[in-house]
């Protein structure tokens, strides 16, 4: 089977961009009731489209915008939609940068003149809260604020601000933001109820990474679309694809090299069974983002699975840090500290279940009781 980019016929994909103009613009009345630093954003944030996703763009300046690399692919071109409900076509800039972000130019003459000033890199993370597009409402809006969970280092790449800003389809590309209205990272992915944000200092990175003057042809977009392609598929019905097929597009997405590629394929093989598999990919995830608390819980439930109690202990000590007061993590905290023989972390674990948790706490108390009589 080969994956091969979907092409739409021409006169329908206008029509479709008539009607989605249409109704995005009608959507758009709504008044910003927030501060006058935070509804700003709204003009600064755009939907864009290709033919197979819809997600969110910054504008950076009057000629260029920011979005994901996983939402381009290795379309050189797409569709963006402004708060008037207009549109613009916008040239992908490829880059070499390994953080999953693209610029992307709506410069028609190319006037290379033309600069994106760098963004100012805050430590400020109060307040945070994300604009972008909403599938549920069908435009650009300001999601309810969230608290950060980490920061990563600037050593790692492809590591993201985790906060818990709510995760919906489409937010790929949108704005976080501080209280004080300032830029601190572009989302990028998340699960459940985590998000995942790509700092500003990797932002700027990236921009002066990028060649406005000539672009670059990179093999890797051609992967991440093989590789986004063969998990749409795999998340439907993994037997859909030959054992050909699946180390090919194992192979795509390990030249994709994406974090959140990475996630998604851990959690497939995982929903299947293939533990060795899912670790796999888990593993690659959080080296790429050592605080990722989506890539860290998979990890975890993977290694319980997998009746690895003692490296499942190490993951949930990790996690434990970033996120206590999170249900699940507690549960399997307490099992597996049972189950490894950890009466320390057996300790810690029922420590913050009395403190997040009271409820569970004599069910998780008398579970211990049985390993660990003088707990």
């Amino acid at each position: 089977m080969k994956f091969k980019s979907f092409k739409l016929i021409k006169e329908k994909f206008v029509i479709f961009l008539f009607l989605f103009i249409c109704q995005f613009s009608s959507l758009l009345a709504a008044s910003c009731e927030d501060d006058i630093a935070i509804c700003r954003w709204t003009e600064k944030v755009s939907i864009v489209k290709t033919q197979n996703i819809t997600a969110s763009a910054v504008k950076l300046s009057d000629k260029f915008y920011v979005t994901n690399k996983h939402v381009v692919e290795d379309n050189l071109f797409v569709t963006l939609f402004d708060t008037k409900g207009s549109f613009l076509k916008a040239k992908v800039l490829q880059n070499n940068h390994p953080a999953d972000l693209v610029i992307l130019s709506v410069d028609n003459k190319n006037d290379h003149n033309h600069t994106i000033s760098l963004y100012e890199v805050t430590k400020n993370y109060n307040g945070l809260r994300s604009v972008a597009f909403g599938i549920g409402r069908q435009n650009i809006r300001i999601f309810p604020q969230g608290n950060l969970i980490s920061i990563p280092s600037s050593n790692y790449k492809q590591a993201r601000i985790h906060s818990t800003i709510k995760n919906l389809p489409g937010i790929s590309g949108g704005a976080l933001i501080n209280k004080k209205g300032l830029l601190v990272g572009i989302l990028s992915s998340g699960s459940g109820n985590y998000n995942e944000a790509i700092p500003v200092d990797i932002l700027n990175e990236v921009i002066k990474s990028t060649n406005r003057k000539k672009n670059i042809y990179n093999d890797r977009y051609v992967n991440i679309r093989i590789c986004a392609q063969a998990i749409e598929i795999m998340n439907k019905n993994i037997n859909q694809l030959s054992q050909i097929d699946l180390i090919n597009a194992e192979n795509a997405c390990n030249l994709a090299n994406l974090k959140t590629f990475y996630d998604m394929l851990g959690q497939i093989y995982g929903n299947y069974g293939d533990f060795k598999k899912s670790l796999l990919f888990l593993k690659k995830s959080s080296q790429l983002d050592p605080k990722s608390p989506t890539s860290l819980i998979s990890l975890a439930v993977a290694y319980q699975f997998n009746r690895d109690f003692k490296n499942q202990a190490i993951v949930l000590k990790k996690l434990i840090k970033l996120i206590p007061e999170d249900v699940l993590v507690l549960r399997m905290a307490i099992q597996s500290a049972a189950f490894s023989d950890d009466i320390d972390f057996a300790t810690k674990s029922l420590s913050l279940i009395k403190k997040y948790n009271n409820r569970a706490f004599n069910q998780a108390y008398s579970f211990l009781k049985q390993t660990f009589p003088n707990i």
